[in-house]
This record gives structure tokens, sequence and C-alpha cells, in this order.
């Protein structure tokens, strides 16, 4: 898979790369449609897909379209000063990201030394570079095989809220829809350590960023969901959509939904804790944007779950009332349309079809 790109977060990378790009595009020329369908040789054949794919491709096809002799108004043969220019320009814009990872791993070896008046900013800086590169997959795997998980735990243990967010979020873009990353943090022990950020951490950033490295983790990985239950996930989940920390409620209805969309079986324990009656509570609430959310949770753990249901309908929980409320106030609003839809969708499941008919 080609790695990922990411903006440079710098206003001198960015000037750099722009210099850059407008010194290539005045030495390049875009071909004809002649010229495009000239023969190119084996190792030429692949489309370009980055600056450097795009160069050799230009520096390649160039060369041979002079030889190619069936072909008419075909440029003349790159001049030696202009190849030289164009091959200086690659090897200038191409980058050893081994070794850029492996320079940020030695600098945060050590960043579980620093203390809470200690700058961070060189430990910051470092995992933004990680950062840059690991939303590809090979790289990811490749960031594991270097050592590079070492970081995380002096990261995610940190004194600095801006290191532990920072180490989460990579934890994320390393997991996400990839089994070997999800597999290699099982292994070091981090599901715990993040639940733990989630649950009791004070800056609202980490926990939110623990959370979405925990979705990332155990999505389409039966392993890590059991761990995930055995660690007490279930009740760290619940306080997080009791936090009233608008994407901590959002990011854990969210997987919430999807834990009953996949593991129905797991409806029985998410019951018995409670977990009905507190949604139906925050659900009353009321709580924008959210309740969308919270909505779309609340159905997918009623669906096929007969003391789910039989628990909405309970009178001192005034569900059907709410759910009318909801209807007729998100009626005929485009920015309400899913909760509108997922209000109808429980009225129906929940009290099979009365009061359904809008408002």
């Amino acid at each position: 898979m080609s790695a990922g790109s990411k903006q440079g977060s710098g206003d001198c990378d960015g000037n750099m790369n722009n210099a850059n790009n407008s010194r290539i595009m005045g030495a390049l020329q875009y071909p004809t449609e002649e010229e495009r369908n000239v023969t190119l040789q084996t190792n030429q054949t692949r489309q370009p897909h980055s600056l450097q794919d795009l160069l050799r491709f230009s520096i390649g096809a160039t060369t041979t379209g002079h030889n190619a002799s069936s072909s008419q108004n075909v440029p003349g043969p790159m001049d030696e000063e202009r190849k030289s220019f164009l091959e200086k320009i690659l090897k200038s814009v191409t980058v050893d990201v081994i070794e850029i990872l492996l320079s940020a791993v030695d600098v945060l070896k050590t960043a579980g030394n620093l203390e809470l008046e200690d700058d961070p900013t060189e430990s910051e800086e470092a995992l933004e570079q990680i950062a840059n590169y690991v939303d590809s997959i090979d790289t990811a795997n490749d960031f594991h095989k270097i050592g590079g998980f070492c970081i995380f735990r002096p990261c995610l243990d940190s004194a600095h809220g801006s290191l532990r967010w920072r180490a989460a979020e990579i934890i994320a873009e390393l997991t996400q829809n990839n089994p070997y990353c999800q597999e290699r943090v099982l292994e070091a022990g981090l599901l715990p350590v993040l639940l733990s950020l989630v649950d009791v951490d004070h800056s609202q950033q980490v926990r939110i960023k623990a959370l979405y490295a925990l979705s990332c983790l155990i999505r389409e990985n039966n392993r890590a969901q059991e761990e995930f239950s055995q660690q007490g996930g279930y009740p760290v989940l619940l306080r997080a959509m009791q936090s009233h920390v608008e994407k901590l409620q959002i990011k854990s209805a969210f997987l919430l939904t999807y834990i009953c969309h996949h593991q129905p079986a797991v409806k029985d324990e998410l019951f018995k804790m409670g977990f009905v009656e507190q949604l139906v509570g925050l659900v009353s609430e009321d709580c924008q944007p959210a309740l969308e959310h919270l909505l779309s949770a609340l159905q997918a753990l009623v669906t096929d779950h007969a003391p789910s249901l039989n628990e909405c309908r309970q009178p001192h929980l005034q569900l059907r009332s709410t759910l009318c409320k909801f209807l007729e106030q998100s009626q005929g609003k485009e920015d309400r349309q899913e909760e509108h839809e997922y209000t109808k969708n429980l009225l129906r499941i929940i009290f099979s079809g009365e009061a359904e008919e809008e408002r």
C-alpha cells in the first residue's frame, strides 16, 4: 500500500514545498495526447502516484518518446542540464522515513523522565513526526518492527498531557484497520492503560484521544473486544457517556453502537449493568449534538433484545413521551434528519408503532 501523505506542520516546510513544486512544474511539460500514447518500456509502465514518481516518469517518458520512431510530434531528448536539475530535485525531496522514525524514537525514549516544569516541545515534535508517516499500513508495521512501540508507555505515563494525547492518537492511527498493529498493541499491554486514561485523566483531550484509540483497536478484532470486556471496558464506556463531554459522549455512543451490532450476545451483560436505563436518561436530557448518537446506541441495544425492550416500556422512564417530543421538534429540519429517523425507529421498535405518525 502506498504511504499516505500529510501537510507539513510548519510555515517554513510549506514555503519550501511550494518553492520546490513551482520549480518542478516550471521544468516539466505536460504531454500531448499523442505523447501519452507513446509505448513505455517495461520498467516505466507504472503510473505516477507521487512527486518522485512524476519526476521519474517525466525523465523516462521523454527518453522513450525520442526512441519511438513510430510516434510523431514527440519532443527531442531531454538535455543533460535539465535532466540533472530534475534528478537533483528528486533527491532533495526524497526522505528516508525509517531514519526519521528512528530519530524520533530516540528522542521519546526518555519522555517519561520529563517533569511537569520541563519543556516538552522536542518530544511533541517527535510525536508529530511519527504521526505524519504511520497513517500508511506498511509504515505503521515497519514502525513496530524497528522497535517504535517502546515510546508508548513513557509517553502515555508522561506528566504532560500534550504527550499523552499525541501518543494515544498515534496508537489510533496505527491500529485503524490494521490487524498486525492491533495484535502488537495488545501484546504491549496498552489496552488497560488506554482505558485508565479514558476514565480518570484530568485532560479532556487525552480522554477523547484515548477513547479514539480504543475504538480503532477493538474494531474487527475479537481478541481485543474480549480483553476490553475483561478489563472493565463497558463501565468505562458508560461513564464516558455520562461525562457530558460532547466528544466523549459521541465517541462512546458510536463505539457502543458498533459493539451491539457486531457482538449482539453482549447485550445481556450491558442490560444487567443498567445501560438501558442510563441511555434513556441521557436521551431524555436532549443533549445536542450527541443526541443523535445516543439514540443510535439505544436503538442498537434494544433491537432484538426483549429485556431491553421491556425496560424501555417502564412508565417511570417516560420514554414514549420523550420520543414523541423529539419527533415533533425534528420534523422537517435538515440538520436533525438522522435524529428524526432514529426517533421514528425507536417508537416503532419499542412501542409497536404507536405514536409513530408524525405530527
